[in-house]
């Protein structure tokens, strides 16, 4: 079991080859694929003249893209699928045990080393600019995009990870922002930990790590809801207390008013 990965997709997948492998999927999944009244020739048309405008300006000067599909278009992600899965079809015929791809990070498994060695090199002769890199299991666990795989006995265990690289910054807790949109963060990460495990054993690891990353960024294990005042803590108070109102002045009525007097207002720091 290993994982492969695309070295820079977007910007060494050509156009041509991005059409292409366009062109071959509408043909072979056309009654599949809702066109809206548009031709093949007319929607490839259509998606050529959208990849040339590829032009962009920095520090004045006008640049235009020449290789590589640009990071900013919308069709850059559905076309660098496409591509990849032209590039791919060698090593599907070969019938792996296993194989998944999300974009450009793949996991197969195969039954035997050489036969992973040959489905490497294949990846690879499909392009000239297309570069595959491989990761192999540490410890018997595969990292592959949010998990940690690891096959034994025939059975494939799987757990949240997250790279040494990564800096597990989140929302503070501290931070000037509705409480729903933090324990929405806090609940969608312990969600994500929990969906991805497999096991008791990886589910409770996958806790720890959240639980680490929440306690790192001022999450306590158990939030408290903030109580609501009632008349024994403050109702009373509050209601002894005076409101002040303060007439609306306009922006506009104001400006007017600092032209007319015609003075200069500034505002000057004063040392105490």
């Amino acid at each position: 079991m290993e994982s492969f990965d695309v070295t820079s997709l977007y910007t060494n997948v050509t156009n041509s080859s991005a059409l292409q492998a366009l062109s071959e999927m509408l043909e072979l999944h056309a009654r599949d694929v809702l066109m809206y009244g548009l031709s093949k020739a007319r929607i490839m048309t259509l998606i050529k003249e959208c990849l040339n405008c590829n032009i962009f300006k920095w520090s004045g000067t006008y640049f235009s893209q020449v290789r590589g599909l640009a990071m900013g278009q919308r069709l850059a992600p559905v076309l660098a699928i496409c591509f990849m899965s032209k590039i791919e079809e060698p090593v599907l015929s070969r019938c792996p045990l296993m194989y998944c791809r999300y974009i450009d990070d793949c996991c197969i498994v195969t039954s035997t080393q050489s036969e992973m060695d040959e489905c490497f090199t294949i990846l690879n002769q499909q392009s000239q600019y297309i570069s595959f890199t491989r990761e192999k299991p540490c410890d018997g666990w595969l990292p592959y995009l949010n998990t940690q795989l690891m096959l034994a006995n025939g059975t494939l265990h799987v757990k949240w990870y997250r790279k040494e690289s990564s800096k597990n910054i989140i929302l503070h807790a501290r931070s000037a922002h509705p409480t729903a949109v933090k324990r929405a963060i806090v609940r969608n990460v312990f969600k994500t930990a929990l969906e991805v495990s497999s096991g008791e054993s990886e589910r409770q690891e996958s806790l720890r790590m959240a639980n680490e990353i929440m306690s790192s960024n001022g999450y306590s294990s158990r939030p408290r809801r903030a109580r609501k005042p009632t008349a024994a803590n403050g109702g009373n108070r509050n209601e002894r207390k005076l409101p002040l109102c303060l007439p609306f002045i306009s922006d506009r009525e104001l400006s007017g008013a600092i032209l007319d007097d015609n003075r200069k207002t500034a505002l000057k720091y004063r040392k105490e």
